[in-house]
């Protein structure tokens, strides 16, 4: 089974776009917001993933396979390298 996690913020439109395509495509996701944790967060992952200069949401993680923002996971999708990654 597929699984991500989702790096989100409550006003943003991309992360509710991220959240939707997850859902679209039945992958089971955790969502974790950045409200009061953006830059924690942008640090924790640019460590954790070798990734400098996160600076963005939402920051998306499918089955421990850092994927980026909203552009580079729909990207991943419409080219269909998203594939390579799930189950």
């Amino acid at each position: 089974m597929n699984k991500a996690i989702v790096y989100t913020m409550t006003t943003c439109p991309y992360c509710i776009k991220a959240k939707k395509l997850l859902k679209i495509l039945n992958i089971d996701f955790e969502e974790i917001n950045c409200d009061d944790s953006f830059d924690e967060m942008c640090e924790e992952l640019s460590k954790k993933y070798n990734k400098p200069a996160i600076s963005t949401v939402p920051q998306i993680i499918i089955n421990d396979k850092y994927i980026g923002g909203y552009d580079n996971f729909e990207n991943m999708y419409k080219t269909k390298k998203l594939d390579k990654i799930l189950n």
